[in-house]
């Protein structure tokens, strides 16, 4: 039996043999036998895809076709023999951005000769690895994603270790500065003098070791006062040095040796420099001054501002779709020489501002980006002109990029990784521009607070901007602030995310050829930031073409974010959740917005959330309770407490806790039950002490949201509907009346099964999946949009309003008997059965469907969104003329309703 690297020196003699690397020809027979070379019976076998569909970024309507796709291990795209492969980077990123859901871990480049191989979750713009063909049968364990039984890879160029490592030192020599009361600017501009030292060394802006010799020889007994200092002063002096201790140094300027402070080191400091100037800063990643902010940056003020950190694969979703295509498709319309020459002069002016640009990560994505669209230029200039292109001026520069933020530190740190990214530029883009001496950007990046500083001008807005919500901006920010900016912003003063005044800013800054992308947590897209925010992007002449609605942010699984970009001009193209639409409304959704629907006066007053405690000490066990209630007096305060967990995970939506519940009772009146207000009166006026909300510290034996009108409605009733307020399925349960509901539950008061197989049916919740919010899989239901703005059936008949009653029941019957049978809730049970069409509980639902649609009058075929918003308008209007509207009642006689 063969062995892989015999079968891979088999595949080369083949292709060497017989193949002379035709793209259109022969890049199939090329790829069948690659993965037969590694056990395979062929590609198509092995599960993959030739000629796979992908839709284009950049041409309305038409469909590009990856050469292979083979979920969820790899893409590759094939190119001719001698063909370079850097050229079809971005081809191979937009492809790969398309192939959702599971979408390939790899990305292979090849031209017959050559493999690229990417992992863009890791490492945006540089192979993880790259091998020649005649080094396959010896590189086999590079493509251990390719085995038959996939195996781990070992990769030769995986920046993100070393990046990690070189982070991690740095941060640690800082620390130890700061821990032996060297000064914290002092010591941050020092290590940042460092980091760009031993970035320079390792590419090529410094003579050969001259960083790591310095250091070395301070180990050796010299003050590093002298040597380190020598250095710095050098870098920071005109012309290059010739002679004395580090000849052949260059200018450096750049701002971050404008002051040299001279520092004696210590050994332990010197050691961990040593280490860190020992690893390979060509591959460093300039995330690493990201890793270095977040690792040194005081966790508390992190908290207080919001400050969270974005994916490279995640900016590049920003500044892909708001500078690349925009610039790529101006490149493709042009016509002549003459008009990319005047594109490129355009580029020269072409400004980008991240307000809110933390250590400079995306300054540096969307620098590399524009470096990569002149290069584009230049070379399409020189295909078509022969030549006439000046390939050695440096068209893009980092004077064209601005940042604020209000860590000083954090604009150092992007200062210096712009600095950087020029260089790589230059190296990754085989650029002619000088490297030296750098860009000074003091003026570019400032320390300032972008919500009361007056922004730079830009055609381009991108960044991350801090997500605080609403509710905890006070308590984080201060009365003050909170005052300040709810002044300046006077249309926007509801309790929303603090990232919201950013889109705002935004979409006003930038002009009609403007473009803005912006990070946020998905809290944007819903509710009363959405209206703050996108509502005022759509409002305001502006057109989201490109948006993720949600997705897991990447440094904290416990955030979801948005990602969200936007022009002022009609776009070619849509894209959400990286597939083509042919609208993007504000709630980040493809079908008909629905978020302008009316909350309709028939359906108000019946539809609450419930009772809020504010208060642990308010629950007690079922034993104490069961000794309180042995004064009868007792047992009208003592009652089961419903919750989102009752609900969603417990049999039949059972309550499993006991609370004290005075309602409105004035103090005189509680305290006459002596048990249960001692026991408040030791617990929760302890907790409520430092409350800021003067009615729940005063009047602590009340619950800060008790809900007369809730209770006043339940009160008619024999029993209510109950709905976790966020869940996966929001699934209506009957519930009974001494169950007192919490505030993660919406309360339907009504006793009617009819409205109840309405709810449940897929036509109420194809409403609230529209109109409601998210997080994650879970829906947030929301009695104002979701169930005020509901139209109810307006002609049902009785025989219909009979049948749905009937199936509801027999719907309810089954999942009674199922969970109890089971012993598990009714997120487990739907879980389990909802999406099987053999299951009963798919069948009840899918009669139900059907009933409630006929009850309307609507079809399957029919685009529901519309019809109910259409009906919604029409009834709004009915009510604004003083008509009568049906609301969730039956339309005609009553019927007899199941208890």
């Amino acid at each position: 039996m063969t062995t892989t690297p015999q079968r891979l020196q088999q595949f080369v003699n083949y292709r060497k043999q017989y193949l002379r690397g035709d793209e259109k020809g022969e890049a199939q027979v090329f790829l069948d036998r690659f993965f037969r070379a590694f056990g395979h019976e062929g590609a198509i076998e092995a599960g993959a895809v030739y000629e796979d569909r992908v839709a284009k970024a950049t041409k309305k309507g038409k469909t590009g076709f990856a050469d292979l796709v083979w979920k969820p291990r790899l893409l590759i795209e094939m190119k001719k023999r001698g063909e370079d492969l850097a050229k079809h980077y971005d081809q191979a990123w937009d492809y790969w951005m398309r192939l959702v859901p599971d979408r390939p871990r790899y990305v292979m480049l090849c031209n017959f000769d050559e493999f690229w191989i990417y992992d863009f979750n890791t490492q945006l713009d540089t192979p993880i690895d790259l091998v020649r063909l005649e080094e396959l049968p010896e590189r086999a364990g590079t493509f251990g994603f390719m085995e038959v039984r996939e195996r781990k890879s070992v990769f030769n160029n995986n920046q993100v270790a070393v990046t990690e490592s070189a982070a991690r030192r740095m941060a640690q020599l800082l620390n130890l500065l700061k821990a032996r009361k060297v000064a914290e600017p002092v010591a941050q501009r020092f290590v940042l003098q460092c980091v760009l030292a031993m970035f320079a060394e390792d590419l090529g802006l410094l003579p050969p070791t001259v960083f790591v010799g310095c250091v070395q020889d301070c180990l050796g007994g010299q003050s590093a006062y002298d040597v380190l200092g020598g250095l710095f002063q050098e870098m920071n002096r005109p012309g290059i040095t010739a002679g004395g201790r580090v000849p052949g140094v260059g200018y450096f300027n750049g701002g971050v040796f404008a002051t040299i402070y001279l520092l004696e080191l210590r050994p332990e400091e010197l050691r961990l420099l040593e280490s860190a100037a020992l690893e390979n800063w060509s591959k460093v990643r300039p995330a690493i001054f990201g890793s270095l902010f977040e690792g040194t940056m005081d966790e508390q003020a992190r908290h207080a501002h919001g400050v969270h950190f974005t994916s490279e694969t995640d900016i590049r979703q920003i500044v892909r779709p708001t500078i690349g295509r925009f610039w790529e498709e101006r490149i493709e319309g042009a016509g002549s020489v003459k008009e990319l020459n005047g594109l490129l002069l355009a580029l020269q002016g072409y400004r980008v501002l991240d307000p809110a640009c933390g250590s400079g990560n995306f300054l540096y994505i969307a620098y590399q980006e524009l470096k990569r669209i002149e290069k584009l230029l230049l070379d399409k200039i020189s295909e078509q002109g022969k030549g006439t292109a000046q390939v050695g001026l440096g068209f893009v520069t980092p004077q064209q990029f601005f940042g604020i933020d209000l860590n000083p530190f954090a604009v150092e740190l992007a200062r210096v990784t712009l600095m950087i990214g020029r260089k790589m530029a230059i190296d990754r883009l085989e650029l002619t521009e000088p490297s030296l001496p750098l860009d000074t950007l003091d003026a570019n990046i400032i320390c300032a607070d972008a919500l009361f500083t007056e922004w730079p001008k830009a055609d381009a807005v991108i960044g991350n901007p801090p997500f605080l919500g609403g509710a905890r901006m006070r308590l984080e920010l201060g009365d003050s602030y909170v005052a300040g900016v709810r002044a300046k912003f006077t249309e926007a003063k509801d309790k929303i995310d603090f990232c919201t005044y950013w889109f705002r800013l935004a979409h006003d800054h930038i002009g009609e050829s403007g473009r803005a992308g912006l990070v946020a947590t998905n809290s944007i897209s819903q509710g009363k930031s959405r209206i703050a925010s996108l509502d005022y992007i759509i409002n305001n002449g502006g057109f989201i073409h490109e948006a993720i609605a949600s997705q897991p942010w990447s440094g904290d699984a416990n955030v979801y974010v948005s990602i969200v970009n936007w022009s002022k001009r009609e776009p070619k193209n849509f894209y959400l959740n990286n597939a083509s639409c042919l609208q993007i409304n504000s709630s980040l959704k493809s079908e008909i917005d629905v978020t302008h629907a009316v909350r309709l006066k028939a359906n108000l007053n019946i539809c609450f959330k419930g009772v809020q405690p504010t208060g642990k000490g308010f629950f007690v066990s079922e034993k104490q309770a069961e000794e309180w209630a042995r004064d009868s007096k007792n047992e009208e305060l003592l009652k089961l407490f419903l919750d989102a967990d009752d609900l969603a995970s417990r049999t039949n939506g059972l309550p499993s806790r006991w609370i004290i519940d005075f309602n409105n009772k004035q103090i005189e009146e509680a305290s006459s039950y002596k048990l249960p207000f001692n026991h408040v009166h030791n617990t929760v006026r302890l907790e409520r002490k430092d409350n800021r909300d003067e009615h729940a510290k005063n009047y602590w034996w009340q619950f800060p949201r008790p809900r007369p009108a809730m209770r006043e409605q339940l009160s008619l009733l024999q029993f209510y509907l109950a709905v976790p307020r966020h869940s996966k399925w929001f699934v209506f349960l009957p519930s009974k009346l001494e169950w007192l509901p919490g505030d993660s539950v919406v309360v339907v008061a009504l006793d009617d099964f009819y409205i109840l197989g309405i709810i449940t049916s897929n036509l109420h919740r194809t409403w609230v999946k529209a109109q409601s919010s998210t997080l994650g899989e879970t829906t947030r239901y929301t009695h104002n949009t979701c169930f005020e703005t509901f139209p109810f059936p307006q002609t049902a008949t009785p025989p219909q309003v009979q049948a749905i009653r009937d199936t509801i029941t027999a719907l309810h019957e089954y999942r009674t008997q199922r969970m109890t049978a089971k012993q598990y809730g009714i997120t487990d049970l739907y879980n389990e059965f909802f999406h099987e069409p053999a299951s009963q509980l798919h069948k009840l639902h899918a009669q139900l469907d059907a009933l409630v649609l006929k009850a309307y009058g609507f079809t399957a075929q029919d685009d529901l969104l519309e019809k109910l918003l259409t009906l919604n308008l029409e009834l709004a209007q009915r009510e604004k003329d003083g008509l009568s509207v049906i609301g969730p009642w039956v339309p005609t006689v009553t019927i007899k309703t199941h208890p």
